[in-house]
């Protein structure tokens, strides 16, 4: 509140307070923020980036799951994941044709869709020899066991690395 003074002049020293923040305070504030702003981003996009990799991780290993999971509901089914490197994509099928068992060929149907990695996400297979899985498949028998286990390799632009093993004799998927 300001007061009126005996002159009728109004008294400011009381009156200043009242009024909040001035126009320079507000664009000292605005200024500070932003340059916090411009100084954090550089930092957010490797965090960004790991969010990234470990949805792809994880998403592969639910396919696997599904996968699994599909092939365990009928015994005389079995159940693929198919790992595409060289368009980032996946699908999980069905291993009917009984002239390419284990092994993913473009008339066995498709039981789930194609699921593409994030844009800056890429995966890999290492050769069979350092535990890669074979032919780019991973296949699930009625046990629920694989016949062919091993590991995919999931990387961003960054560097930072997220493994997908599977163990053959029991069909567990996981994400190191």
């Amino acid at each position: 509140m300001s007061r009126v003074s005996g002159a009728g002049r109004y008294d400011m020293k009381s009156a200043k307070g009242s009024f909040g923040f001035s126009l320079v305070e507000m664009i000292v504030a605005i200024l500070i923020v932003g340059i916090l702003a411009a100084v954090a981003v550089p930092y957010m996009n490797p965090m960004v980036g790991l969010v990234k990799l470990r949805t792809a991780a994880n998403s592969i290993k639910r396919q696997m799951i599904v996968a699994r999971t599909r092939a365990l509901s009928d015994p005389n089914t079995h159940v693929g994941v198919y790992i595409n490197t060289s368009t980032n994509t996946s699908l999980i099928f069905l291993d009917t044709n009984t002239a390419t068992p284990y092994q993913y060929y473009s008339g066995d149907p498709v039981y789930m869709g194609t699921y593409q990695l994030p844009t800056a996400i890429w995966d890999s297979i290492p050769p069979t020899s350092a535990g890669g899985i074979t032919n780019n498949v991973v296949v699930f028998r009625g046990d629920g066991s694989a016949k062919n286990g091993g590991s995919i390799i999931v990387k961003n632009k960054y560097g930072a690395t997220r493994t997908v093993s599977v163990l053959a004799s029991t069909g567990r998927a996981k994400v190191q």
